[in-house]
Protein backbone atom coordinates (compact mmCIF):
# COMPACT_ATOMS: atom_id res chain seq x y z
CA UNK A 1 0.00 0.00 0.00
CA UNK A 2 1.47 3.31 -0.43
CA UNK A 3 1.15 7.05 1.75
CA UNK A 4 -1.59 9.60 2.10
CA UNK A 5 -1.44 11.96 -0.92
CA UNK A 6 -1.66 15.08 1.49
CA UNK A 7 0.65 13.89 4.35
CA UNK A 8 2.18 10.43 3.40
CA UNK A 9 1.08 8.47 5.90
CA UNK A 10 0.28 5.07 5.44
CA UNK A 11 -3.49 3.95 3.99
CA UNK A 12 -5.39 1.05 5.57
CA UNK A 13 -7.10 0.86 2.30
CA UNK A 14 -5.80 -0.22 -1.12
CA UNK A 15 -7.37 1.79 -3.23
CA UNK A 16 -7.89 4.93 -1.47
CA UNK A 17 -5.65 8.04 -2.00
CA UNK A 18 -6.01 10.05 1.09
CA UNK A 19 -6.14 8.92 5.04
CA UNK A 20 -8.84 10.95 5.86
CA UNK A 21 -11.21 13.20 4.14
CA UNK A 22 -9.90 16.56 5.51
CA UNK A 23 -6.69 15.59 3.49
CA UNK A 24 -8.59 14.93 0.25
CA UNK A 25 -10.54 17.82 0.78
CA UNK A 26 -7.44 20.18 2.20
CA UNK A 27 -5.74 18.42 -1.49
CA UNK A 28 -9.11 19.84 -3.23
CA UNK A 29 -8.64 23.16 -2.36
CA UNK A 30 -4.64 23.02 -2.82
CA UNK A 31 -5.73 21.98 -6.33
CA UNK A 32 -8.53 25.10 -6.62
CA UNK A 33 -5.89 27.73 -5.41
CA UNK A 34 -3.22 26.74 -7.82
CA UNK A 35 -5.31 26.86 -10.70
CA UNK A 36 -7.09 30.23 -9.81
CA UNK A 37 -3.43 31.11 -9.30
CA UNK A 38 -2.16 30.03 -12.75
CA UNK A 39 -5.90 32.15 -14.20
CA UNK A 40 -4.64 35.11 -11.94
CA UNK A 41 -0.83 35.03 -13.74
CA UNK A 42 -2.42 34.86 -17.29
CA UNK A 43 -4.12 38.19 -16.47
CA UNK A 44 -1.44 39.33 -15.02
CA UNK A 45 0.68 38.79 -17.88
CA UNK A 46 -1.96 39.82 -20.42
CA UNK A 47 -2.07 43.42 -18.64
CA UNK A 48 0.87 43.98 -18.30
CA UNK A 49 1.71 43.04 -22.76
CA UNK A 50 -1.31 45.78 -23.06
CA UNK A 51 -0.13 48.12 -20.72
CA UNK A 52 3.50 47.88 -23.17
CA UNK A 53 1.70 48.36 -26.22
CA UNK A 54 0.15 51.36 -25.13
CA UNK A 55 2.84 52.97 -23.34
CA UNK A 56 5.02 52.26 -26.63
CA UNK A 57 2.16 54.03 -29.02
CA UNK A 58 2.14 56.82 -26.82
CA UNK A 59 6.03 57.13 -27.24
CA UNK A 60 5.36 56.61 -30.49
CA UNK A 61 2.92 59.42 -30.80
CA UNK A 62 5.07 61.34 -28.94
CA UNK A 63 7.97 60.56 -31.82
CA UNK A 64 5.97 61.47 -34.80
CA UNK A 65 4.85 65.00 -33.42
CA UNK A 66 7.69 66.27 -31.13
CA UNK A 67 8.55 68.88 -33.87
CA UNK A 68 4.90 69.97 -34.71
CA UNK A 69 3.83 73.60 -33.21
CA UNK A 70 -0.27 72.38 -33.13
CA UNK A 71 -0.45 68.71 -31.99
CA UNK A 72 -3.85 67.62 -31.81
CA UNK A 73 -5.22 68.77 -28.75
CA UNK A 74 -6.15 66.67 -25.81
CA UNK A 75 -4.05 63.81 -27.62
CA UNK A 76 -1.52 64.03 -24.86
CA UNK A 77 -3.40 63.71 -21.13
CA UNK A 78 -6.06 61.21 -23.28
CA UNK A 79 -2.72 58.60 -24.13
CA UNK A 80 -1.08 59.12 -20.84
CA UNK A 81 -4.78 58.69 -19.22
CA UNK A 82 -4.71 55.30 -20.76
CA UNK A 83 -1.11 54.28 -19.94
CA UNK A 84 -2.37 55.45 -16.48
CA UNK A 85 -5.36 53.48 -15.92
CA UNK A 86 -3.96 50.04 -17.65
CA UNK A 87 -1.05 50.65 -14.79
CA UNK A 88 -3.51 50.84 -12.09
CA UNK A 89 -5.43 47.96 -13.26
CA UNK A 90 -1.80 46.25 -13.77
CA UNK A 91 -1.56 46.71 -9.71
CA UNK A 92 -5.17 45.52 -9.22
CA UNK A 93 -4.20 42.52 -10.93
CA UNK A 94 -0.81 41.56 -9.28
CA UNK A 95 -2.71 41.70 -6.30
CA UNK A 96 -5.16 39.11 -6.83
CA UNK A 97 -2.01 37.36 -8.29
CA UNK A 98 -0.09 37.33 -5.04
CA UNK A 99 -3.33 36.58 -3.08
CA UNK A 100 -3.69 33.41 -5.50
CA UNK A 101 -0.59 32.84 -5.29
CA UNK A 102 -0.55 32.80 -1.20
CA UNK A 103 0.44 36.16 -0.21
CA UNK A 104 -0.41 38.13 2.43
CA UNK A 105 -2.38 41.61 3.00
CA UNK A 106 0.74 42.89 4.97
CA UNK A 107 3.40 41.59 1.88
CA UNK A 108 1.06 43.53 -0.50
CA UNK A 109 0.60 46.43 1.22
CA UNK A 110 4.22 45.89 2.35
CA UNK A 111 4.79 46.33 -1.34
CA UNK A 112 2.50 48.89 -2.79
CA UNK A 113 3.80 50.58 0.51
CA UNK A 114 0.74 50.86 2.24
CA UNK A 115 -0.86 48.72 5.28
CA UNK A 116 -2.43 45.53 5.32
CA UNK A 117 -5.08 46.70 5.83
CA UNK A 118 -5.08 49.43 3.36
CA UNK A 119 -4.58 46.56 0.94
CA UNK A 120 -7.25 44.64 1.98
CA UNK A 121 -9.82 47.39 2.16
CA UNK A 122 -8.64 48.51 -1.58
CA UNK A 123 -7.98 44.78 -3.06
CA UNK A 124 -10.07 42.72 -1.37
CA UNK A 125 -13.36 42.52 -3.10
CA UNK A 126 -11.67 42.57 -6.42
CA UNK A 127 -12.02 38.98 -8.53
CA UNK A 128 -11.10 37.92 -11.58
CA UNK A 129 -14.07 37.31 -14.38
CA UNK A 130 -12.68 34.81 -16.59
CA UNK A 131 -15.96 32.89 -17.21
CA UNK A 132 -18.01 33.80 -20.10
CA UNK A 133 -21.83 34.51 -18.76
CA UNK A 134 -23.97 31.60 -19.32
CA UNK A 135 -26.73 33.90 -20.49
CA UNK A 136 -24.73 34.46 -23.61
CA UNK A 137 -25.13 33.06 -27.26
CA UNK A 138 -21.54 34.07 -28.05
CA UNK A 139 -19.07 31.20 -28.37
CA UNK A 140 -15.84 33.51 -28.33
CA UNK A 141 -14.44 34.01 -24.71
CA UNK A 142 -13.56 37.27 -23.89
CA UNK A 143 -10.10 38.96 -25.49
CA UNK A 144 -8.99 39.21 -21.63
CA UNK A 145 -10.07 38.40 -17.87
CA UNK A 146 -11.32 41.98 -16.66
CA UNK A 147 -11.44 42.82 -13.39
Amino acid sequence: MGGCAWCGAPLERPRARYCTAAHRQAAYRARRHADAAVRARVALYQVSGELLARSYALRMALDQIIGQRDPAPGMHTHMAADVQHLARELVRVAAIADRQAGATWSQIGDALGITADAARARYGHIRLITERPADTDDPTPPSRPTI
